[in-house]
């Protein structure tokens, strides 16, 4: 094979690889990510590792690994595997030996016991090598919204007080109330939101809570950084269109206070939230042909036409924010 050298072998993770992996990362993407930042991104707890490599005289070629998820499909909840820091080094490119690390990823784990789902949001080349050499479905474009970080009409009454800082046991009784509404989405319980926002080194998310009557009935989750405030996730119990105006006012004002004229969000499958923010000046942005969601499904009961139709999408479904 062009550019390897030595027998090629195949494996499964094993503790003490993640250093390897990790500055494989960051050689081939030009980063330079700390190994606490893969430690949280790739936990041994609750779900475990999936993860497999490929290596040959002792260097790493290529590594194809999955983020555990609970994702509901209807009246049930699987555990879904999300790709992420999918690569092969660049002398191993064109071999073969990231076909075949991904390959054994699926003959090891894609099956109805350990994850019967694979979905994730690759872009330009990733995206057609998912669909014609991975196998994967594609399911619809991002659902990109836009809109600038001007204030909105004042609320004439009764507006819907707006706190910040991680609630776990308001995010589980929100939870849930309105995962009704979500019935193809990934578990947005506490102990997901914890990990997902919480728990991640060097970043900061604000959480933003609307409470009536002592009971969160809304809540988001943002990240402020450069010309963008992104808006990474949202839960609404449906109750009362107010909430969402007083979070959308809510993460104007955190932009305006760090500088910053343009919110983004993703927002797909729940067409009465995006009604309500359509009205507060945000705007859905032109589909992508290069750019969106794919998936496998490894059960005979998995349908991705529904899937792709009613999955409740949000940034933090991907790994982008």
């Amino acid at each position: 094979m062009a550019g390897v050298s030595g027998a090629v072998v195949v494996r499964p993770y094993r503790p003490g690889d993640e250093t390897a992996i990790n500055d494989g990362f960051n050689a081939v993407f030009g980063l330079a990510r700390p190994l606490g930042e893969w430690a949280w991104k790739f936990p041994a707890e609750p779900e475990g590792r999936w993860i497999y490599l490929a290596e040959a005289g002792g260097g790493l070629l290529a590594h194809y690994g999955a983020a555990p998820v609970r994702f509901r499909l209807g009246p049930v909840t699987v555990r879904a595997g999300q790709p992420v820091d999918v690569y092969s080094v660049p002398e191993a490119r064109r071999s073969g030996v990231f076909t075949r690390c991904y390959e054994e990823f699926i003959r090891a784990y894609g099956n109805p016991d350990d994850l019967p789902l694979m979905f994730g949001f690759p872009g330009g080349v990733h995206y057609d090598m998912g669909l014609k050499l991975l196998h994967y479905v594609a399911l619809g474009s991002a659902p990109v919204w836009r809109r600038p970080a001007r204030r909105g009409w004042p609320a004439l009454l009764g507006r819907p007080a707006v706190r910040s800082g991680f609630d776990a046991g308001a995010s589980d009784a929100l939870w849930g109330r309105a995962a009704g509404r979500y019935p193809f989405a990934a578990v947005r319980d506490a102990a997901w939101l914890g990990r997902r926002y919480d728990g991640r080194p060097g970043v900061e998310y604000e959480h933003f809570y609307v409470r009536r009557g002592g009971a969160a009935t809304a809540w988001s989750v943002a990240r402020a950084g450069g010309e963008l405030l992104q808006v990474a996730d949202l839960v609404w119990d449906g109750g009362d269109p107010a909430d969402l105006v007083a979070l959308d006012r809510a993460w104007v004002a955190r932009a305006r206070r760090a500088g910053i004229g343009r919110l983004e969000m993703w927002l797909g499958g729940d067409p009465e939230a995006a009604a309500v923010l359509a009205a507060r000046g945000w705007v859905r942005q032109p589909d992508r042909s290069d750019f969106g969601m794919v998936a496998r499904a490894f059960h005979p009961a998995i349908d991705l036409t529904e899937v792709g139709r009613r999955a409740y999408l949000t940034m933090g479904d991907s790994d982008l924010v």
